[in-house]
């Protein structure tokens, strides 16, 4: 069994969902905090109280009158095996079609076919789809079929065909038998409503909170209730099945190491999950620990292993932010062992890129709130992988940029590290929602491979919404001509903008702070340097032409924009140091930076003024 579509109405944040698509396999919904991940499983499970919508739009004044239902629109898929295991030795009513049906993949509608034909099309039909109005309100419960019942079969006259013709049906040796005809235009008796109850204990929703699972009074169900609250009793009845509880202590130390194995203590009339960090081979039963006492994350480890290994048919597994009760490298571990069972349907809510990567949805959902409203917005999976390539092209993790506002991109490790401090520093401003990220591979972009370079900054700020979205990119013009700056701001439609000097470097070419650096660099050289030779290091290197672009005739006026500053760094490291020390970018320039935020921040008011018009004003 797996859910395809979902839609919420008039539920907690979400007003009206609009329809929402889930596959086999992996599906993810994301989205900030708050946002309303935790509302979607909670209808999606089918366990909700009614909890109406509140905002503008459903009480727009005090005291006006709104729906107290909440509801909720639910398809199913069923292979034919799961659906006449269901089924049982329960008799049905589906309807049947007045004056014929259409049968898939026979062209178009067929009038005259009788309900033997029928009945021959539902017993050979692989797949079955079950739509339901599952509504939950003062009144109490409902839950109506939605459509036309099982939905494979588009009746000429969908709603003609209810309470016409009904057909009585029920399995009998794996075979889909009639029981003649009734009258009926009661929906809520059609198969699929009288199947709610059924359909919704194989939804399993796991959250972050403590299981209640202690002790239970003795049973014999090996079924795992959909809350797991008989979970002692469930795992108990794997005694009798060895290899199955084998396999779930080896999946369960996999995940958590530090769980050796569990077992089942009996105490008078009621059983208990007793974990072993020890060597069972110890035989000290008496030192291990009782579920209930330890960590929240065991016991959900436990029954979300407990239903993949044990269930005959595919489940659907909620799992409400894993991250928070395990962690990372604890939920990698849960989601491969989850790859295995691929009969079982998972969808997991979160926030970490980590969960999203190492499960490979093939659905995710982000939810977006837009004021009291929640707003689900499906994404294309193929777009996440090539976005995943985008940022493994430039050295950045999803998990570095996920859930930021928007963001800044600069040339590099270095600029990440220095610009936040002096954005802060200068102009008293703090980023709050923007990332400020560092690219790894610009020197391509000064390179014949530039134009291929560009388009993937361009592609990262119009791709996916898991990607927030681009203000700038931020490079050094090193010896690009003008032209060639030109091609890249048109490439990247005016995102790309250059330092006005050459590069971050030449902005610390100062005397005092490059000669507090060097001397308070442990085993720099015995004596200590003097602002004078720095000075003269400088001033010698300002005269050079070859530390500039070739064409320039003359040292410009204003070389501190033009020169070469971090091959001026590197040099005057390794000589005034006696090649003791050279010249570390992303250690050094920081190091250079702080010295001049603290003695001379106003020597950085005009870079911190240009980055200030790149970022977005303040609410």
């Amino acid at each position: 069994m797996k859910i395809t579509k979902l839609q919420v109405r008039n539920f907690k944040s979400f007003r009206d969902s609009g329809e929402i698509e889930f596959k086999a396999g992996f599906n993810v919904i994301t989205g900030q905090n708050s946002a309303g991940k935790t509302a979607l499983l909670q209808a999606m499970a089918l366990r909700f109280a009614p909890s109406p919508h509140r905002s503008l739009q459903t009480v727009p004044a005090p005291g006006a009158d709104h729906s107290q239902d909440s509801s909720v629109r639910i398809t199913f898929s069923l292979e034919r095996g799961e659906l006449f295991h269901l089924m049982g030795a329960s008799q049905y009513i589906i309807p049947s079609p007045r004056a014929g049906f259409m049968i898939p993949g026979n062209g178009p509608y067929q009038p005259g076919l009788n309900e033997g034909t029928f009945l021959d099309w539902l017993s050979r039909e692989l797949e079955f789809t079950l739509s339901l109005m599952v509504t939950k309100g003062p009144t109490g419960e409902r839950a109506i079929s939605e459509g036309v019942p099982l939905g494979k079969y588009p009746a000429a006259d969908p709603e003609g065909a209810r309470g016409v013709r009904m057909l009585l049906v029920s399995v009998s040796d794996g075979q889909l038998k009639t029981g003649g005809m009734t009258n009926s235009n009661n929906p809520e008796i059609y198969l699929t409503s009288s199947m709610y109850g059924l359909l919704a204990t194989r939804i399993y929703r796991f959250t972050a909170e403590r299981f209640n699972v202690g002790r239970i009074q003795f049973g014999s169900s090996a079924t795992l209730a959909s809350d797991a609250r008989n979970l002692p009793e469930a795992v108990n009845t794997l005694n009798e099945d060895p290899e199955r509880l084998r396999k779930l202590n080896e999946l369960l130390h996999e995940v958590l190491p530090q769980v050796r194995q569990i077992s089942i203590r009996p105490i008078g009339t009621e059983v208990q999950i007793i974990v072993w960090p020890h060597d069972p081979r110890s035989l000290r039963a008496d030192l291990a620990i009782p579920v209930e006492e330890c960590g929240s994350g065991i016991g959900q480890v436990i029954a979300i292993l407990y239903v993949v290994i044990t269930s005959n048919h595919p489940q659907v597994i909620l799992i409400d932010e894993p991250q928070s009760f395990l962690h990372p490298g604890a939920v990698r571990k849960l989601i491969e062992i989850l790859k295995l069972y691929p009969q079982h349907q998972y969808v997991l809510s979160t926030h970490s890129p980590a969960v999203i990567t190492a499960s490979d949805p093939g659905t995710i959902i982000m939810i977006r709130a837009n004021g009291p409203e929640s707003i689900p917005q499906p994404i294309n999976a193929g777009n996440t992988k090539d976005l995943q390539e985008y940022l493994s092209e430039i050295g950045v993790r999803l998990s570095d940029v996920f859930g930021a506002d928007n963001i800044l991109w600069v040339e590099g490790r270095t600029e990440e590290a220095c610009f936040p401090r002096i954005i802060a520093k200068v102009v008293n401003r703090r980023l709050m929602g923007t990332a400020v990220m560092g690219v790894v591979n610009t020197g391509d972009l000064h390179g014949r491979d530039r134009k291929k370079i560009s388009e993937v900054y361009q592609r990262l700020s119009t791709t996916t919404v898991l990607l927030p979205p681009a203000l700038a990119f931020c490079f050094d013009s090193e010896c690009l001509s003008d032209s060639d700056k030109q091609d890249l701001i048109r490439a990247s439609r005016n995102l790309v903008h250059f330092l006005p000097r050459r590069m971050y470097e030449n902005y610390l070419l100062d005397v005092p702070a490059l000669t507090a650096v060097m001397n308070g660099i442990e085993g720099f050289r015995e004596a200590r340097i003097q602002e004078d030779e720095v000075r003269d290091f400088v001033e010698l290197k300002r005269a050079d032409q070859s530390f500039y672009c070739r064409g320039l005739q003359r040292v410009p006026n204003d070389w501190t924009s033009h020169i070469d500053g971090a091959r001026v760094l590197r040099e005057m490291f390794s000589d005034l140091s006696q090649n003791q020390v050279a010249y570390e970018k992303t250690r050094h320039s920081v190091a250079i930076t702080e010295w001049i935020l603290q003695n001379m921040p106003t020597h950085f008011q005009d870079l911190a003024n240009w980055l200030l018009a790149l970022l977005p004003a303040p609410v």
